[in-house]
């Protein structure tokens, strides 16, 4: 492993910052004075409630969706099958922020949907509340738990599935004695996802009128420029995150799992013509609610008003783009130092692992400890140093992706061909060009395309640290969107849909491949 060395030296900085980040983080957050106004007892319990209702019942409402679909789409044959199995993960591509303008735009009083049901003398219900909101947000994320639960259950095979149905088991009990079981730890990871997703989301919340802890640290910061209060508050907030971790590890642990993997192949299960119906219509519907829908409202309002030309937000796109191709290659390339590190030594594995654990983390949470920490340690604003302070931010939320597949491709490397490359005489360079970069050159590109949508999905981040006079198509949707402006959030937000629809495509291609081999 002397080939290796030189990755630990190139890690040291990332592990040196975030050290230094958590340590300064939770000592301002909560050893100093507060808003005692501000921060009264009833608003810190109305966020708590807010927050942990909302972000739980999206997680429940998104695993009820996503692990029947899961299942039907691999293992059962009906009309439709091979296309929804990958179509039924689209909505993914839309921000939640973007989701939830979208809906409330579409029931909001004057919408063409609530005047034709007045004139049924029906009221539609305002989706501006917890349950509104949480039906939105497990609409949008529901996709994280699909496509999770579909790699194992396609690591699983239709074969147990089929063996369960064989001692006497019918579809029903074999799922819930055989299939549920196995597959208990992806789900409790995809809905754990859901979670982080829904607490780290502000522009959506803040649409639907849901105060949580997101919101109360954006006006902490700039409604009462009280920046210790809002330390504080995103302290609290990480400590509910880290709960959430030690939680979806504690009950997603696979100790009750009964089946194991298979590389068999059995063709899918062959189901009456009035279940393939059934099945297919359901299919479709969640496609049209979920994708459809929303894409059509966005063209529908971007046509709308002639003079909102899709061109004049190329300027955004390009802001966007930078953006998320620096974060990019910064996060990529500590990533790489990390896994290799990870891989070779056993000293540092712990606080290689803390510090490469922000995609638990909010934006807004990551953003507030740079913020007051820059102040503290050199009396000045991250934000004087333009669009940079904002690229680490992003950089430390969206390293996790980043390090757990290229150390994932790390691992399938075997060692018998790294031993027999530590007995020739190449240097680190030679090492990691001939032998390392080839087999995990995969790895990389999934990473880089991963860690640019989400860069430029960002938006409380990207709210919080952008320099003065820089917006992006995630901040600029929110001017329009806190103002009601929904046709002029329409062109951004389709832009930032194209693209992501990319990486929606990307990941698909790259599960299916896993699942073909």
């Amino acid at each position: 492993m002397q080939n290796l060395k030189i990755w630990n030296y190139f890690s040291l900085p990332w592990l040196l910052f975030t050290s230094i980040f958590f340590i300064i983080f939770f000592y301002l957050a909560f050893f100093n004075e507060i808003d005692e106004d501000f921060l009264s007892k009833k608003y810190l319990t109305g966020l708590f409630f807010n927050t942990i209702l909302l972000s739980f019942t999206s997680a429940f409402l998104s695993a009820l969706i996503a692990v029947p679909l899961a299942i039907v789409v691999t293992f059962y044959k009906f009309p439709g099958c091979s296309f929804f199995s990958w179509a039924l993960s689209l909505s993914i591509a839309f921000p939640a922020y973007v989701y939830a303008f979208i809906f409330v735009g579409i029931f909001e009083y004057s919408s063409p949907i609530s005047e034709y049901f007045r004139s049924l003398n029906i009221m539609l219900p305002s989706i501006k509340n917890i349950f509104g909101a949480s039906i939105i947000m497990s609409m949008a994320l529901f996709p994280y738990i699909f496509l999770i639960t579909k790699v194992q259950l396609s690591s699983l095979g239709v074969g147990i599935f089929k063996a369960a149905k064989s001692l006497g088991d019918n579809d029903f009990s074999a799922i819930r004695k055989v299939i549920l079981p196995s597959i208990k730890p992806a789900i409790i990871g995809g809905m754990a996802l859901v979670i982080f997703e829904t607490i780290a989301d502000f522009g959506g919340v803040s649409t639907l009128r849901i105060d949580t802890f997101t919101v109360g640290i954006y006006n902490a910061w700039f409604g009462y420029q009280s920046y210790f209060s809002g330390a504080r508050l995103a302290g609290y907030l990480l400590i509910f995150v880290f709960l959430i971790v030690f939680l979806s590890n504690y009950f997603g642990r696979d100790k009750d799992a009964i089946a194991s993997k298979t590389a068999e192949k059995h063709d899918k299960i062959e189901l009456s013509r009035v279940r393939q119906v059934i099945i297919s219509f359901i299919c479709l519907s969640i496609f049209i609610i979920s994708f459809c829908l929303p894409l059509v409202q966005l063209v529908i309002w971007q046509l709308s008003d002639l003079s909102n030309n899709l061109l004049d937000n190329k300027f955004l796109f390009l802001n966007s783009a930078i953006l998320g191709i620096l974060a990019a290659i910064l996060t990529i390339f500590f990533a790489i130092a990390l896994s290799f590190s990870y891989r070779i030594s056993q000293k540092s594995k712990f606080l290689i692992s803390i510090s490469t654990s922000g995609y638990a983390i909010p934006g807004s949470v990551l953003s507030a400890g740079l913020l007051i920490g820059f102040d503290v340690l050199f009396q000045t604003s991250i934000t004087v140093y333009g669009i940079y302070g904002l690229i680490l931010c992003l950089s430390l939320r969206f390293m996790t992706p980043a390090f757990n597949y290229i150390s994932s491709a790390l691992k399938n490397i075997s060692s018998s061909s790294e031993n027999a490359l530590s007995l020739k005489p190449k240097n680190s360079v030679k090492a990691f060009n001939y032998f390392y970069y080839p087999q995990i050159k995969s790895a990389i590109v999934l990473s880089l395309m991963i860690v640019f949508i989400e860069s430029i999905k960002e938006q409380p981040a990207t709210l919080l640290l952008r320099p003065v006079g820089f917006d992006t198509l995630s901040t600029k949707i929110y001017n329009y969107t806190s103002e009601g402006q929904w046709e002029m959030a329409a062109g951004p937000s389709l832009l930032l849909v194209l693209l992501s629809l990319i990486f929606v495509y990307v990941l698909n291609k790259n599960i299916d491949l896993n699942g073909s081999k």
